[in-house]
């Protein structure tokens, strides 16, 4: 997400099925407490978990 991948292209990669990534992928928000996907990518490159590259 950080990177800027659609939920499609998270589900090309290696162990990530589209059902999942979609999945996944919809429950950050609400799991972060953001409003949106994001939002959790700004909460998530303030609190360290990203570099934001």
């Amino acid at each position: 997400m950080a990177t800027g991948l659609t939920d499609a292209k998270i589900a090309g990669r290696p162990g990530a099925g589209p059902a999942a990534a979609k999945t996944h992928v919809a429950s950050v928000p609400a799991r972060t407490g953001a409003r949106d996907r994001t939002q959790a990518v700004i909460r998530a490159c303030g609190a360290g978990f990203v570099n934001g590259r």
